[in-house]
């Protein structure tokens, strides 16, 4: 009886987002939208910037109410909750049997994280917003961990 009334308050809160989504982003899994897939990555991509805008804005906020460090917050909250989805999906996938798929999930969400993660938003930024412009990086270890990253695949 707990799980089901857990379930219905999931549904109650998550309902709202969930139909969002539906209403914004076309199923390709449907023959209908079969042909818009790259409208469907598009969205979902923007849908996921966006939120990672508000989740980043949000663990800077509590951090400040804290007085913990950025840094600190990014490595353990932040990097924790990007990390903890991508094991799961590799999990499920190495339980089918399917271990070379997990392994390039695991690789490859990295590597889209800092290629286009990184690499758009620097792009605009110096070739839209501030034409000839440089990115300063305000961080010791990125240098070593894309290197580290690339090195691996």
């Amino acid at each position: 009886p707990a799980d089901g009334k857990m379930n219905k308050i999931k549904w109650i809160l998550t309902w709202p987002l969930i139909f969002v989504l539906f209403c914004t982003i076309p199923n390709c899994s449907k023959p209908r939208w079969e042909s818009y897939f790259m409208v469907t990555f598009i969205l979902s991509t923007l849908w996921i910037a966006l939120f990672s805008y508000f989740m980043v804005w949000m663990v800077t906020v509590i951090g400040y109410t804290l007085g913990i460090p950025d840094v600190i917050m990014g490595i353990t909250f932040l990097a924790a909750g990007t990390s903890v989805p991508d094991c799961m999906a590799s999990l499920i996938v190495a339980r089918q049997g399917l271990g070379d798929m997990a392994v390039s999930n695991t690789i490859g969400s990295n590597v889209f994280d800092i290629l286009v993660g990184l690499g758009i938003p620097w792009g605009l930024q110096t070739m839209a917003i501030d034409c000839g412009s440089t990115v300063k990086i305000n961080s010791k270890g990125l240098v070593y961990s894309v290197a580290l990253l690339l090195g691996s695949v």
